[in-house]
């Protein structure tokens, strides 16, 4: 029997504004810091933070949730979507620790420690145009 696990909107909204309060005070962040983030108005922010009014474009809704940092369970049951498999979860965690070990180790934690103003999708952009540029140069296409 499929289970249903859509929920109305209004319980998503406020399932996602509490999370937005509590990892935004978790990282020490201000709501204006935030909204600087997300390239929007204090004011926007703040409506976002506190009523969900106004917050239905799909990429702000991924922006928060990189900017502040929700883990993908977290975003799975913001949203009500259906829970992970056992599998699922190993997998993601595997990529979650890849990436929190690669973000702390390598030669993305030295230019996020050096140009400390860049943000973290450009970091990443830099990394794979950088990675293209050293695959051509050894002869591998892309």
């Amino acid at each position: 029997m499929h289970k249903d696990y859509s929920l109305k909107r209004e319980e998503i909204i406020r399932r996602l504004t509490g999370q937005m309060f509590q990892h935004r005070d978790t990282l020490g962040l201000q709501q204006k810091e935030v909204a600087h983030f997300l390239n929007k108005s204090d004011k926007t922010y703040q409506r976002w933070e506190s009523t969900g009014n106004g917050l239905s474009d799909i990429f702000d809704l991924l922006t928060i949730f990189r900017v502040l940092q929700f883990s993908t369970t977290e975003i799975i049951d913001v949203l009500g979507l259906p829970p992970l498999t056992l599998n699922e979860v190993k997998g993601l965690y595997q990529d979650e620790e890849t990436i929190r070990g690669i973000r702390e180790n390598t030669v993305y934690s030295f230019i996020s420690k050096e140009c400390s103003r860049m943000q973290t999708n450009t970091i990443e952009k830099l990394l794979c145009v950088l990675l293209k540029e050293y695959l051509k140069k050894k002869g591998y296409a892309m």
